[in-house]
């Protein structure tokens, strides 16, 4: 009898979160057990398909050596670039030569060589698969917080949805007609700001703008379960991927976001640590406070926001301050929804849609004039206030009932910004962090926190994702729980776990150990601090872009024997997942 791996003989964490009154199948279970990250695994692709891949590369190298001896423009932004799909000539007959090699020799490569991966979703798990989606009483979606995959009613996500979109504060339904005639509005209003303000904007910008002109469709909306929530609610998202203004909204997210300054705005929970550890508490009269602004996009009055962006901006002295205020009411003022339950077309007439790429600027913004005056009114008892979007976290070194008072404050300001809030002498969490205060400091310690709904659904060590993929998150998962730690002690607890999770998703002790051995506690200081980004460096390095199932056919070690010369890197494009199937 063949040995089985220890790992296979471990029970294997395939838990779900079930409100549905479907009883799963074995099957069933074990496949959405799997998370909806998975990926199935794939046949090698056609010869057709992975020539168009060569072909793609042999572009990007001849592009690189038509623009070798240009000088990068220090203001180029990839997120700003529209492709034109031109193709340079073919010049050099040394390099035509050298690539028409490559292309030959890769053929060969995936022709001959034999896949190493197999199947890791049989036939009979593919069918129970179709059965559940094929179901229209339940919806399989993702819950809120990355809390792992649920199973629903289909009546309970059409209700709540519904819930959403029949609010009248917020929503109005609208006839097709009236979307069509919105829809060219937008377009001619951009047109006419670009060309009032084309000093601004470089040709390939205008292009990117109108680059989501084809599409014709509202955003689409949707909702995610708060199963952390009782009773449980659903988070609205309006999904603008493939919606005329997302252009817009990037652009103005991008000239915005790295210009204005907003102090008490943290940009992540390792900022916050920073802090902490150079803060010194009194010993009496001390109180850590986190607050929770109760559904903070769907709330926020944009026309307020427009002001606190303009102010924003104008104090930074940016000169693209009046293109970047209109761009972005034309974004609030345009937000147009469909739903798969209703037949209706829904505008969004109050709040700012959570999906657009400028929402957490533009709610930032908000939040950041509406407690301003507040903050500065009672600073001399706030020995630290922060805010990540709608999360708030204080030290408050006064009175409780003055604490109380600003508080109220608050949530007193406006008729839809409220809070709910914490208020500890001790301990208390905030976003990934479990803070708390040990008798013997007068510093705060902390350790990572844990949500106690997670099922830790981490990607199975089977899923057909590149193995470079499965370190990296496990490498980034140890550097967060040694940056979150205080001491030593906290961060052994928290990998231990962490270990122990890994093992019962499938991951092998020889694959783990090198990877743990890797990060170590003393090195945590390095990973306090974000590296910026170099732009400068980009475009140097040529990409070859394929999928993991034309990984047989070795790709960087047929490059590299031909062109040496060339920096190039795989990257393995993006698969189809459980969730996608799920749909």
């Amino acid at each position: 009898m063949a040995r089985r791996p220890l790992f296979d003989l471990l029970p294997r964490n395939l838990e779900i979160h079930n409100f549905s009154s479907v009883q799963l199948t074995a099957r069933q279970s074990k496949v959405l057990g799997m998370g909806l990250k998975f990926r199935p695994s794939l046949r090698p692709p056609s010869a057709d398909q992975f020539d168009l891949q060569i072909k793609d590369f042999c572009r990007r190298v001849r592009l690189q050596h038509a623009f070798a001896n240009c000088l990068q423009d220090p203001d180029f932004n990839p997120r700003l670039y529209v492709p034109t799909g031109w193709n340079p000539p073919r010049e050099n007959p040394e390099l035509e030569d050298k690539l028409f090699a490559v292309r030959q020799e890769l053929r060969e490569n995936i022709a001959v060589n034999i896949p190493h991966w197999k199947n890791n979703l049989s036939k009979l798990e593919r069918e129970e698969l179709r059965e559940l989606k094929s179901n229209p009483n339940i919806k399989i979606l993702p819950a809120d917080k990355n809390l792992g995959p649920s199973l629903l009613a289909t009546d309970w996500v059409q209700a709540e949805t519904l819930r959403h979109l029949h609010d009248e504060l917020s929503y109005r339904k609208v006839t097709q007609q009236d979307w069509y005639d919105k829809r060219l509005n937008v377009i001619n209003s951009r047109e006419k700001l670009l060309s009032i303000y084309s000093r601004f904007l470089s040709s390939n910008v205008a292009r990117f703008l109108r680059s989501f002109d084809h599409f014709v469709s509202p955003a689409k909306f949707h909702i995610i379960p708060k199963i952390h929530k009782n009773p449980m609610v659903g988070r609205p998202i309006a999904a603008s991927h493939s919606y005329i203004t997302r252009p817009i909204s990037i652009f103005i997210d991008e000239l915005t976001k790295p210009k204005i300054r907003m102090p008490t705005v943290l940009r992540d929970s390792g900022e916050l640590i920073q802090l902490l550890e150079y803060t010194v508490l009194p010993t009496t009269d001390c109180f850590l406070v986190t607050a929770d602004v109760v559904s903070l996009y769907p709330n926020v009055d944009t026309k307020k926001a427009l002001i606190a962006l303009d102010l924003l901006l104008r104090e930074a002295r940016v000169p693209e301050t009046p293109l970047l205020i209109q761009l972005a009411r034309l974004v609030f003022d345009n937000n147009y929804l469909s739903s798969e339950f209703s037949p209706d077309i829904f505008h969004q007439v109050f709040g700012i849609a959570m999906g657009t790429p400028f929402a957490v600027t533009a709610a930032n913004a908000f939040m950041f004039h509406h407690e301003k005056d507040i903050v500065e009114y009672y600073s001399q008892y706030l020995k630290l206030y922060k805010r990540f979007i709608d999360d708030i976290f204080a030290i408050w070194c006064g009175p409780k009932g003055t604490l109380l008072e600003f508080l109220n404050a608050l949530n007193s300001k406006t008729d839809r910004i409220k809070l709910t809030y914490c208020i500890s002498e001790s301990s208390i969490s905030f976003l990934d962090l479990f803070l708390y205060r040990e008798t013997s400091s007068n510093v705060l310690q902390f350790s990572t926190f844990q949500k106690p709904l997670n099922k830790y659904l981490y990607i199975p060590f089977e899923s057909f994702h590149p193995s470079s993929n499965k370190k990296a998150f496990i490498k980034g998962e140890l550097m967060r729980y040694a940056r979150n730690s205080s001491s030593f002690n906290s961060f052994h607890d928290t990998r231990e776990k962490f270990w122990k999770r890994l093992r019962v998703r499938g991951y092998p002790f020889r694959f783990l150990l090198p990877l743990f051995r890797e990060i170590r506690y003393c090195d945590r200081k390095k990973w306090l601090y974000k590296k910026p980004k170099n732009r400068s460096s980009l475009g140097r390095t040529i990409v070859f872009k394929t999928t993991l199932n034309c990984s047989h056919a070795r790709i960087k070690s047929a490059i590299s024997s031909i062109l040496p010369e060339i920096d190039c890197i795989v990257c393995y494009k993006k698969t189809v997942t459980l969730a996608n199937l799920c749909k």
